[in-house]
This record gives C-alpha cells, sequence and structure tokens, in this order.
C-alpha cells in the first residue's frame, strides 16, 4: 500500500511484528506520520472501518479501529482475528472488488523483524533566562530522539527527525501556531522544569533491522526507516512498564 497513509499502515505493522495486540495514538501523533490530518478526523465518523483510504491503511497493518476518545484526541487499534484479518474488514460491497484484488498472502505472511538501536546520552534539557527550553547541542542529522521527564512519575516522549537539531532547538524552543505537537511539548518541557524537575536528552542517529535472521543497516535518512526505528522504540519503552509514554498518554 502506498500514499498519504502508509506511515500508519507502517507504524502499525511495527507494533504488530513486536506482538502488540492493541495500539493507542493520540491524533496528534498520528498526524504527525501522515503530515497533516483533515478537520473532518474530529469526527467520529472519519475513523469508521468501512470504505476509505485510513480505513484501508490501518486494515492492511491488520488493524480495525477499536474505540475512538474524542474528547481525548485519542483513538484505539485492536487487532483483527486471523479470519477477519483475510477479509480486511471492510464491510462495504464497493469495497470488495479492490480488496480482493490484493495479494492475499500479505497479512498472512510471516512477518520477522527486529530493528536494534542504541541511545546516546546528549545532556540535560534547561529554561534559559527567558523561560524557554536550552537544550544541549545536537547534530542537525536525522535520527531518534528520547525525551525522559524525572520525577515523582517518569515520564518519556520518543520522536524521530530528519534534522535533530533544528526540531529540538527550533521547533520546541520556538513552536509556531501551527504546530500543535511542538506546542504540546514546549509546554510539558516548560512546565517540568518550572516546578523542579529534570529533563534529560538521548539521541540515536545509527540503527539496524533484522529480517529473517539478516541484520542490516536501517536507512534513517529514510521516513519510512525513522517511522520503523520510532515504532520498535515505543514498543520497547512501553513493554519495559518503568515510565508513562507521553505519545501514547
Amino acid at each position: 500500500m502506498s500514499g498519504k497513509y502508509h506511515p500508519l499502515t507502517a507504524a502499525l505493522s511495527a507494533a504488530s511484528a513486536q506482538g502488540q495486540q492493541d495500539v493507542e495514538f493520540d491524533f496528534d501523533a498520528i498526524a504527525d506520520l501522515v503530515a497533516g490530518l483533515p478537520p473532518s478526523a474530529g469526527q467520529r465518523q472519519w475513523w469508521a472501518n468501512t470504505d476509505h483510504p485510513q480505513a484501508h491503511a490501518w486494515n492492511a497493518a491488520g488493524y480495525r479501529v477499536q474505540q475512538v476518545y474524542l474528547d481525548r484526541r485519542r483513538v484505539r487499534f485492536s487487532r483483527l482475528p486471523a479470519s477477519a484479518a483475510s477479509r480486511r474488514d471492510i464491510t462495504s460491497p464497493q469495497a470488495r472488488p479492490a480488496v480482493a484484488a490484493e495479494p492475499p498472502a500479505v497479512i498472512g505472511s510471516r512477518v520477522d523483524v527486529r530493528v536494534r538501536l542504541r541511545w546516546t546520552d546528549a545532556g540535560s534539557v534547561a529554561l534559559d533566562a527567558t523561560g524557554k527550553p536550552a537544550f544541549p547541542r545536537v547534530a542537525a542529522s536525522h535520527g531518534l530522539y528520547r525525551l525522559t521527564f524525572s520525577g515523582p512519575v517518569t515520564r518519556i516522549y520518543i520522536g524521530e527527525s530528519e534534522n535533530l537539531h533544528r526540531r529540538l532547538s527550533n521547533n520546541y524552543r520556538n513552536p509556531g501556531p501551527s504546530q500543535q505537537t511542538s506546542l504540546r511539548i514546549n509546554a510539558l518541557l516548560r512546565e517540568h522544569l518550572t516546578t523542579g524537575g529534570t529533563v534529560s536528552l538521548a539521541v540515536a542517529t545509527a540503527a539496524s533491522v533484522v529480517v529473517d535472521e539478516q541484520e542490516r543497516a536501517l536507512d534513517l535518512t529514510s521516513k519510512a526507516g525513522r517511522l520503523l526505528a520510532e515504532s520498535a522504540a515505543l514498543v520497547a519503552a512501553r513493554m519495559a512498564g518503568d515510565a508513562q509514554i507521553v505519545n501514547l498518554g
């Protein structure tokens, strides 16, 4: 599957490869994946498991929408049973010819994909004299970043970027009015640091992928490669169970 919603398929497929039955995303996280959601995504019908491009995206990964929380702007995906996955769970009669035309073995075929990466400590985030987040100097490189909010409850935010320096020192320090995720992280940083908490930064600028027991470098210059690594890091952090994952609420 290709098109606007392919990154969502890739993220859910990575979760499926890790054996994750249920996956929750907030709307902003999905908007970041697919370069923006339409205004209609604020309506429950947009998330229906029917015949539209976004439904084909999550069905292609073997998931369906289980629950939509419009008040919290979150959605929960659940893996389809094997029998339903083979049908893609598209109920509209108009959708059936297109679904039948897809290779029937895509969902049912064996997938063995593992991602390996190592976080490197980059230092601590602080507030400068103007009250803005000040980040440690990192290279203008593609890769992943992890913000760890230490306090009574440890929280983690994991993201990806084609330019780590720009994302951290520009977007999160001076978010624009339309950058919803950047505004959210900026507010979290300022609130946490103002109340005496600490925030540490770690980055990963290289990763590898193991496919059918063969390991090779994962191309982090591509959006798809970074999303795969990000999804794997999120799944690993969630399974560790020692921190609240900000991405997942």
